[in-house]
Protein backbone atom coordinates (compact mmCIF):
# COMPACT_ATOMS: atom_id res chain seq x y z
CA UNK A 1 0.00 0.00 0.00
CA UNK A 2 2.86 2.42 1.01
CA UNK A 3 4.53 1.72 -2.34
CA UNK A 4 0.99 2.46 -4.64
CA UNK A 5 0.88 6.00 -2.07
CA UNK A 6 4.36 6.55 -3.27
CA UNK A 7 3.70 5.91 -7.14
CA UNK A 8 0.18 7.66 -6.92
CA UNK A 9 1.73 11.08 -5.31
CA UNK A 10 4.96 10.73 -7.94
CA UNK A 11 2.62 10.13 -10.71
CA UNK A 12 0.28 13.32 -9.79
CA UNK A 13 3.91 15.53 -9.95
CA UNK A 14 4.60 14.24 -13.32
CA UNK A 15 1.08 14.66 -14.33
CA UNK A 16 1.61 18.08 -13.07
CA UNK A 17 4.86 18.79 -14.58
CA UNK A 18 3.25 17.41 -18.25
CA UNK A 19 0.46 19.46 -17.92
CA UNK A 20 2.87 22.67 -17.94
CA UNK A 21 5.28 21.63 -20.47
CA UNK A 22 1.93 20.58 -22.88
CA UNK A 23 0.57 24.04 -22.55
CA UNK A 24 0.24 25.42 -25.92
CA UNK A 25 0.86 28.74 -26.65
CA UNK A 26 -1.61 31.06 -27.73
CA UNK A 27 -1.87 31.24 -31.79
CA UNK A 28 -2.17 33.61 -34.17
CA UNK A 29 -5.48 34.22 -35.68
CA UNK A 30 -5.42 32.26 -39.19
CA UNK A 31 -7.47 30.83 -41.74
CA UNK A 32 -8.92 27.70 -39.74
CA UNK A 33 -6.49 24.84 -41.70
CA UNK A 34 -9.29 22.36 -42.21
CA UNK A 35 -12.10 24.69 -44.17
CA UNK A 36 -10.38 24.70 -47.77
CA UNK A 37 -9.10 21.74 -47.71
CA UNK A 38 -12.92 20.25 -46.76
CA UNK A 39 -13.35 22.46 -49.64
CA UNK A 40 -11.65 20.89 -52.05
CA UNK A 41 -12.82 17.50 -51.04
CA UNK A 42 -15.94 18.90 -51.83
CA UNK A 43 -15.10 20.45 -55.15
CA UNK A 44 -13.37 17.07 -55.94
CA UNK A 45 -16.18 15.05 -54.85
CA UNK A 46 -18.25 17.27 -56.82
CA UNK A 47 -16.63 17.01 -60.34
CA UNK A 48 -15.67 13.41 -59.96
CA UNK A 49 -18.05 12.12 -57.41
CA UNK A 50 -20.17 10.26 -60.98
CA UNK A 51 -17.08 7.86 -61.13
CA UNK A 52 -17.18 5.59 -64.71
CA UNK A 53 -14.75 8.16 -66.71
CA UNK A 54 -16.93 9.58 -68.67
CA UNK A 55 -16.11 13.32 -68.09
CA UNK A 56 -17.65 16.21 -65.72
CA UNK A 57 -21.53 16.66 -66.77
CA UNK A 58 -23.03 20.50 -66.75
CA UNK A 59 -24.94 19.26 -62.98
CA UNK A 60 -21.53 17.84 -61.54
CA UNK A 61 -19.76 21.24 -62.18
CA UNK A 62 -22.09 23.76 -61.26
CA UNK A 63 -21.99 21.71 -57.82
CA UNK A 64 -18.31 22.18 -57.66
CA UNK A 65 -19.14 25.70 -58.73
CA UNK A 66 -20.98 26.41 -55.99
CA UNK A 67 -19.01 24.63 -53.73
CA UNK A 68 -16.08 26.97 -54.27
CA UNK A 69 -18.16 30.07 -54.98
CA UNK A 70 -19.91 29.58 -51.88
CA UNK A 71 -16.48 29.20 -49.48
CA UNK A 72 -15.27 32.42 -51.02
CA UNK A 73 -18.34 34.60 -49.84
CA UNK A 74 -18.33 33.04 -46.20
CA UNK A 75 -15.03 33.55 -45.95
CA UNK A 76 -13.14 35.96 -49.20
CA UNK A 77 -11.42 38.61 -46.54
CA UNK A 78 -9.79 35.80 -44.17
CA UNK A 79 -8.39 34.32 -46.94
CA UNK A 80 -7.36 37.46 -48.49
CA UNK A 81 -5.76 38.15 -45.07
CA UNK A 82 -3.88 34.90 -44.57
CA UNK A 83 -2.81 34.94 -48.45
CA UNK A 84 -1.35 38.57 -47.72
CA UNK A 85 1.50 37.04 -45.43
CA UNK A 86 2.31 34.57 -47.95
CA UNK A 87 6.02 35.50 -48.03
CA UNK A 88 6.37 34.61 -51.46
CA UNK A 89 5.30 37.29 -53.90
CA UNK A 90 4.12 35.60 -57.42
CA UNK A 91 2.18 32.85 -54.91
CA UNK A 92 0.64 35.80 -53.31
CA UNK A 93 -0.14 37.86 -56.45
CA UNK A 94 -1.66 34.84 -58.35
CA UNK A 95 -3.79 33.42 -55.24
CA UNK A 96 -5.58 36.97 -54.46
CA UNK A 97 -6.23 37.83 -57.93
CA UNK A 98 -7.42 34.24 -58.51
CA UNK A 99 -9.80 34.89 -55.29
CA UNK A 100 -10.89 37.86 -56.46
CA UNK A 101 -11.97 36.99 -59.92
CA UNK A 102 -13.22 33.21 -59.25
CA UNK A 103 -16.96 34.92 -58.37
CA UNK A 104 -16.62 36.57 -61.94
CA UNK A 105 -16.01 33.38 -63.61
CA UNK A 106 -19.83 33.01 -65.22
CA UNK A 107 -19.03 36.41 -67.15
CA UNK A 108 -16.40 35.36 -68.29
CA UNK A 109 -15.85 35.03 -72.28
CA UNK A 110 -13.99 32.53 -74.21
CA UNK A 111 -10.96 34.73 -74.25
CA UNK A 112 -10.72 35.48 -70.60
CA UNK A 113 -11.78 32.28 -69.59
CA UNK A 114 -8.45 30.90 -71.20
CA UNK A 115 -6.29 33.42 -69.50
CA UNK A 116 -7.99 32.69 -65.95
CA UNK A 117 -7.16 28.82 -66.94
CA UNK A 118 -3.85 29.88 -67.50
CA UNK A 119 -3.27 31.74 -64.34
CA UNK A 120 -5.45 29.14 -62.04
CA UNK A 121 -3.10 26.09 -63.16
CA UNK A 122 0.19 28.21 -62.91
CA UNK A 123 -1.16 29.70 -59.06
CA UNK A 124 -1.20 26.17 -58.22
CA UNK A 125 2.11 24.50 -59.28
CA UNK A 126 3.68 27.51 -58.09
CA UNK A 127 2.39 26.82 -54.45
CA UNK A 128 3.16 23.88 -54.74
CA UNK A 129 7.17 24.28 -55.85
CA UNK A 130 7.00 26.84 -53.49
CA UNK A 131 6.31 24.51 -50.65
CA UNK A 132 8.72 22.01 -51.48
CA UNK A 133 11.40 24.71 -52.12
CA UNK A 134 10.65 27.25 -48.85
CA UNK A 135 13.44 26.62 -45.81
CA UNK A 136 10.88 27.63 -43.05
CA UNK A 137 8.56 25.31 -41.70
CA UNK A 138 6.25 28.23 -40.72
CA UNK A 139 6.30 29.52 -44.41
CA UNK A 140 5.70 26.39 -45.66
CA UNK A 141 2.87 25.43 -42.92
CA UNK A 142 1.06 28.87 -44.27
CA UNK A 143 0.91 28.00 -48.10
CA UNK A 144 -0.24 24.41 -47.38
CA UNK A 145 -3.38 25.88 -45.64
CA UNK A 146 -4.74 27.93 -49.01
CA UNK A 147 -3.47 24.72 -51.33
CA UNK A 148 -6.90 23.45 -51.16
CA UNK A 149 -8.69 26.42 -52.44
CA UNK A 150 -5.68 27.54 -55.27
CA UNK A 151 -6.26 23.95 -56.05
CA UNK A 152 -9.88 24.15 -56.09
CA UNK A 153 -10.21 27.06 -58.07
CA UNK A 154 -7.89 25.42 -60.65
CA UNK A 155 -9.87 22.07 -61.11
CA UNK A 156 -13.21 24.24 -61.61
CA UNK A 157 -11.68 26.23 -64.05
CA UNK A 158 -10.11 23.46 -65.87
CA UNK A 159 -13.76 21.66 -65.96
CA UNK A 160 -15.05 24.46 -67.35
CA UNK A 161 -12.94 24.97 -70.01
CA UNK A 162 -13.86 21.34 -70.91
CA UNK A 163 -10.61 19.78 -69.51
CA UNK A 164 -9.55 17.10 -67.77
CA UNK A 165 -9.05 17.89 -64.14
CA UNK A 166 -7.98 14.71 -62.83
CA UNK A 167 -3.99 15.68 -63.01
CA UNK A 168 -4.61 18.44 -60.56
CA UNK A 169 -6.14 16.58 -57.97
CA UNK A 170 -2.95 14.19 -58.50
CA UNK A 171 -0.41 16.99 -58.47
CA UNK A 172 -2.89 18.27 -54.86
CA UNK A 173 -2.66 15.02 -53.57
CA UNK A 174 0.82 14.96 -54.28
CA UNK A 175 1.30 17.95 -52.80
CA UNK A 176 -0.77 17.05 -49.55
CA UNK A 177 1.52 14.09 -49.05
CA UNK A 178 4.36 16.25 -49.29
CA UNK A 179 2.90 18.24 -46.45
CA UNK A 180 3.22 15.41 -44.09
CA UNK A 181 6.71 14.23 -45.12
CA UNK A 182 7.60 18.20 -44.28
CA UNK A 183 5.22 19.34 -41.85
CA UNK A 184 5.70 17.03 -38.12
CA UNK A 185 7.11 17.03 -34.86
CA UNK A 186 10.19 16.66 -33.49
CA UNK A 187 10.21 13.95 -30.75
CA UNK A 188 12.25 12.50 -28.87
CA UNK A 189 12.38 10.22 -25.14
CA UNK A 190 14.55 11.08 -21.72
CA UNK A 191 14.67 9.01 -18.99
CA UNK A 192 15.05 9.85 -15.27
CA UNK A 193 15.16 7.47 -12.14
CA UNK A 194 13.29 8.47 -8.59
CA UNK A 195 15.16 6.73 -5.61
CA UNK A 196 12.77 5.38 -3.12
CA UNK A 197 14.79 3.70 -0.25
CA UNK A 198 12.30 1.15 0.31
CA UNK A 199 11.12 0.15 -2.64
CA UNK A 200 14.12 0.34 -4.83
CA UNK A 201 14.12 2.86 -8.19
CA UNK A 202 11.62 4.23 -10.25
CA UNK A 203 12.25 4.94 -13.76
CA UNK A 204 10.52 7.93 -15.21
CA UNK A 205 9.76 7.82 -18.81
CA UNK A 206 8.87 11.17 -20.68
CA UNK A 207 7.96 11.39 -24.54
CA UNK A 208 8.28 14.36 -25.59
CA UNK A 209 7.17 16.16 -29.06
CA UNK A 210 7.83 20.13 -30.50
CA UNK A 211 6.05 21.57 -33.52
CA UNK A 212 7.18 24.31 -35.64
CA UNK A 213 5.16 26.40 -33.84
CA UNK A 214 6.65 26.66 -30.47
CA UNK A 215 4.09 24.19 -29.10
CA UNK A 216 5.53 21.42 -27.15
CA UNK A 217 3.49 18.34 -25.94
CA UNK A 218 5.24 15.22 -23.14
CA UNK A 219 3.92 12.41 -21.64
CA UNK A 220 5.37 10.58 -18.77
CA UNK A 221 4.92 6.84 -17.25
CA UNK A 222 6.46 5.57 -14.52
CA UNK A 223 8.38 1.96 -14.15
CA UNK A 224 8.40 0.28 -11.17
CA UNK A 225 9.70 -3.53 -11.70
CA UNK A 226 7.57 -4.72 -13.78
CA UNK A 227 4.36 -2.56 -13.37
CA UNK A 228 3.78 0.60 -15.74
CA UNK A 229 1.71 3.06 -14.47
CA UNK A 230 0.22 5.54 -17.06
CA UNK A 231 1.50 4.03 -19.90
CA UNK A 232 2.63 6.59 -22.93
CA UNK A 233 -0.24 7.56 -25.38
CA UNK A 234 2.62 8.01 -28.00
CA UNK A 235 -0.51 8.63 -30.92
CA UNK A 236 -2.12 11.53 -28.93
CA UNK A 237 1.69 12.99 -28.18
CA UNK A 238 2.62 13.22 -31.83
CA UNK A 239 -0.76 14.49 -32.90
CA UNK A 240 -1.71 16.83 -30.12
CA UNK A 241 1.24 18.85 -30.23
CA UNK A 242 0.49 19.89 -34.22
CA UNK A 243 -3.11 21.17 -33.21
CA UNK A 244 -2.09 24.55 -34.76
CA UNK A 245 -0.72 23.30 -37.91
CA UNK A 246 -2.28 21.85 -41.40
CA UNK A 247 -1.20 18.28 -40.49
CA UNK A 248 -4.15 17.24 -38.44
CA UNK A 249 -6.43 18.45 -41.54
CA UNK A 250 -4.12 16.86 -44.00
CA UNK A 251 -4.42 13.77 -41.93
CA UNK A 252 -8.16 13.80 -41.72
CA UNK A 253 -9.06 14.41 -45.26
CA UNK A 254 -6.17 12.83 -47.30
CA UNK A 255 -7.82 9.34 -47.48
CA UNK A 256 -11.03 11.02 -48.86
CA UNK A 257 -9.23 12.85 -51.93
CA UNK A 258 -7.28 9.36 -52.80
CA UNK A 259 -10.47 7.57 -52.50
CA UNK A 260 -12.50 10.00 -54.85
CA UNK A 261 -9.45 9.59 -57.21
CA UNK A 262 -9.63 6.33 -57.18
CA UNK A 263 -13.07 6.47 -58.14
CA UNK A 264 -12.76 9.09 -60.73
Amino acid sequence: MMRRRLLGGLLAACLAVSMVVGAPAKPAKAVDASFWINVAVSVAGSLFGGGGGGGVSPAQLERAKREILGAINQSQQEILAHIDGIAAADVRACARSNTLLMPNIDQMDIFTLSVFLDSSLNCATLSSAYFDAVQDLGAADHIARVMGEIYAIAMVTFAKFGFDSTPLLDDLIASYEAVLNRIKPWCGHSYGTIWDPEFAWVTEHTYACRAHTGDVESWTELQAGSQTMNPIDYAFVETNVMRNTVRPSVLRELPRLKQIRANA
